[in-house]
């Protein structure tokens, strides 16, 4: 059975699945759109980035009083606000070497971390 949410019908969110009732919160509430309007994707790898933009969105996309510090961090990413924004915030200080490591996988332990620096 496909799924919606927000005008979006996810056909790889089964409804009932233990997951649906949250990625039906997180597209209403503009924290994620999925991978395209019919795929949200819910096995797939959440980058560092992504992580840290669905934290911002949640967070109801604050401004950053300036950019992201980081040399794998443009003015023109996606992320670039939400990157300035976790690391103003103690959120995150990247991986080192002045590096975000945006496109890096996001451990769990890098995520549960992320949350617990926003409470």
């Amino acid at each position: 059975a496909s799924f919606k949410a927000a005008g979006h019908a996810f056909t790889d969110v089964p409804s009932g699945s233990y997951y649906a009732d949250a990625v039906a919160w997180a597209v209403e509430n503009g924290i994620t759109g999925g991978i395209s309007a019919d795929t949200f994707a819910p096995n797939a790898a959440c980058t560092r980035a992504q992580a840290v933009t669905f934290l911002w969105r949640a967070a109801g996309s604050p401004a950053a009083q300036g950019g992201a510090d980081f040399h794998d961090v443009t003015d023109g990413d996606y992320f670039a606000q939400a990157v300035a924004w976790a690391n103003e915030h103690d959120i995150t200080d990247g991986v080192g070497g002045g590096l975000f490591g945006s496109m890096d996988s996001c451990t769990r332990s890098q995520i549960v971390t992320f949350l617990f620096m926003a409470r």
